[in-house]
């Protein structure tokens, strides 16, 4: 069972960053046309909203490698094994964004243009970052599983290293359950500029409304019958 556990525990942290380095790259991958067209701006926006998201990403991964790299040397017990593995998240999410940066360099020469390629990689986007999250939930849900048998007198292993490692995945799946969150919410606002017609509806307790802009010349006969009338 410990091995078991651990092996979760492990490849849990490889397979988010997989996941979120396919999100962006299919993100990126949109680059942005010199000419200035509607799907032009849509994707030069969401290539922005990424690269925010790998800088937040980036600036994580270097304070844990800084923070937690000092501190592995410096601590024994619990605190030892967490920082060790903060270190290891560290490297990884490092090595996350600074592909996503190339990625981004490389995209620029190769521009899509097409609505349904947008759209279809718009969609991509928003289903990775919420199949993200969930991978952080189960983080989350390890990582309270290791504290608890840290707990347990009879468990098999040291109980310094459960209780490290779980609470290192409890402090890393939190951020980035956050940080996926976060950016899936962007995204989904974001991408609602394909759809005007989505755009459009506004949900509320118990009531439903369709907005239908006018346009100047609605708008100005309109005005001229409430006045003749």
């Amino acid at each position: 069972m410990r091995l078991l556990f651990l092996l979760i525990c492990l490849l849990g942290m490889f397979n988010h960053p997989r996941a979120l380095a396919q999100t962006v790259v299919d993100s990126l991958s949109q680059a942005v046309p010199l000419v200035a067209t509607p799907l032009a701006t849509f994707n030069a926006e969401r290539t922005r909203l990424d690269q925010r998201g790998m800088a937040v990403l980036g600036s994580w991964a270097v304070t844990n490698l800084l923070v937690s790299g000092i501190a592995t040397g410096q601590t024994d017990g619990s605190a030892r094994y967490f920082h060790q593995m903060n270190s290891g998240w560290g490297a990884i999410n490092l090595a996350l964004a600074g592909a996503s940066y190339l990625a981004a360099r490389r995209a620029k020469r190769l521009p899509v243009t097409d609505r349904t390629g947008t759209v279809r990689h718009q969609l991509r986007t928003e289903n990775l970052y919420l199949f993200n999250a969930g991978l952080d939930v189960a983080y989350l849900t390890t990582g309270l599983y290791l504290l608890e048998k840290s707990r347990n007198p009879t468990a098999s292993g040291s109980t310094d290293r459960w209780r490290g490692y779980g609470q290192s995945l409890l402090l890393q799946g939190s951020v980035l359950l956050l940080f996926d969150a976060f950016q899936f919410a962007a995204h989904h606002r974001h991408g609602r500029g394909l759809f005007p017609l989505l755009g459009r509806i506004n949900l509320g307790p118990g009531s439903f409304a369709v907005s239908i802009p006018l346009n100047e010349r609605t708008r100005s006969d309109h005005s001229t019958r409430v006045s003749s009338e």
